[in-house]
């Protein structure tokens, strides 16, 4: 079964990272998230595991879909909660990522902080949720600035800072979010341990 299994971010500042994600209450930094140094907060490229990437139409890297798409990745560590990305078309999206990871999306709702419609799938551990920005705010700017692609990585944990939400795509439960750096840096979303 298709799994998330890699997160590649890249920070200018991994110490706060680190901070953030102690706060949350990880006591390790997660085994599928890797950082690196950068000028600027974002989510590089996402990791899948035992699926059919070669049947996926990757674009080349100079066109604003390439990010979307998941490189092989098969490391069979624990895997992230979730992951968002950022689509300028449900639809189109979900059809792009249907001959590696199949088509059973379903509607997860309006998140108002990210400022997305979106739908989800399930993948192993993990809940893939694809997000088309729903008028101008944070999902719409990403979009803008760098393309199709991953903005926001859900994992466990609770903590006092950040914007809480009653609903997020991810579990469809409640959720803190905290962006790892201004403009459009990526959000971590911490939810409650599954239980």
């Amino acid at each position: 079964m298709p799994e998330i299994s890699h997160v590649r971010i890249e920070v200018p500042d991994q110490g706060a990272l680190n901070r953030i994600l102690r706060e949350g209450g990880a006591q390790l930094f997660p085994q599928w998230l890797y950082a690196e140094p950068g000028n600027e907060s974002r989510i590089r490229w996402w990791g899948i595991r035992a699926a059919p990437v070669q049947m996926l139409d990757v674009p080349d890297p100079e066109d604003g879909r390439h990010g979307l798409f998941p490189r092989p990745v098969d490391d069979w560590t624990e895997a992230p909660r979730g992951l968002v990305l950022v689509t300028a078309d449900l639809h189109r999206a979900e059809a792009d990522l249907e001959p590696g990871l199949g088509a059973d999306w379903h509607d997860a709702g309006t998140d108002e902080i990210i400022g997305a419609r979106c739908r989800r799938m399930a993948l192993g551990r993990s809940e893939l949720v694809l997000a088309q920005p729903a008028g101008e705010g944070y999902a719409a700017t990403a979009l803008d600035r760098r393309g199709e692609g991953p903005v926001a990585v859900a994992l466990d944990g609770t903590t006092a800072v950040g914007r809480r939400a009653t609903h997020n795509p991810v579990d469809m439960g409640p959720a803190t979010y905290v962006r790892v750096g201004p403009g459009t840096a990526p959000w971590l979303i911490f939810l409650p341990a599954a239980g």
